[in-house]
C-alpha cells in the first residue's frame, strides 16, 4: 500500500477498529464457521475499501467521522456475534446478526459499493442455522 493511502488511515481510528474486528472473528468463541465465510469481506473492507475512502475523503471531517462511527458500531456488533456471551438465546443471537448485517450494509452504502445482496443472504442463512 502506498504512503498516500496509509497516511489518512494511520491518523484515523478506523485501522485499529478493523483490527479489533478481525481479531474478534479470528479468535471467535461462537459462529466460527460464519467467521470463516465473512472474513474475506472484512479483509476487503479493512485493506482496500476503507483506506481508499479515507484517502479520498481526508479533507471532509464529517465523512470520516461518519465512517468512524459506523466502524465503531461494527466492532461492537462483531464482538457480540463472535465472542460475547457464549450461552445466548437464539433470539438474541439473531438480533446480533441482524445488527451486524445492517451496519455492514450501511458501511458499504457510505463507501458506494453496490451489489451487496450476497452479503445479505449470508447473514440470513446464518440466522436460520
Amino acid at each position: 500500500m502506498s504512503a498516500e493511502l496509509t497516511k489518512p488511515l494511520i491518523v484515523s481510528i478506523v485501522g485499529p477498529l478493523m483490527n479489533k474486528i478481525k481479531c474478534s472473528i479470528k479468535y471467535a468463541r461462537k459462529n466460527i464457521k460464519f467467521g470463516d465465510v465473512i472474513m474475506p469481506t472484512i479483509e476487503l473492507l479493512a485493506e482496500q475499501l476503507i483506506p481508499n475512502y479515507c484517502a479520498s475523503h481526508c479533507d471532509n471531517y464529517d465523512d470520516i467521522n461518519n465512517l468512524h462511527n459506523l466502524v465503531f458500531l461494527l466492532a461492537h456488533k462483531s464482538q457480540q456475534v463472535f465472542t460475547s456471551r457464549i450461552i445466548h438465546t437464539a433470539i438474541d443471537q439473531n438480533w446480533d446478526l441482524k445488527g451486524m448485517k445492517q451496519v455492514l450494509l450501511r458501511i458499504f452504502k457510505v463507501l458506494g459499493v453496490n451489489g451487496v445482496e450476497t452479503l445479505s443472504h449470508m447473514f440470513e442463512n446464518q440466522a436460520k442455522n
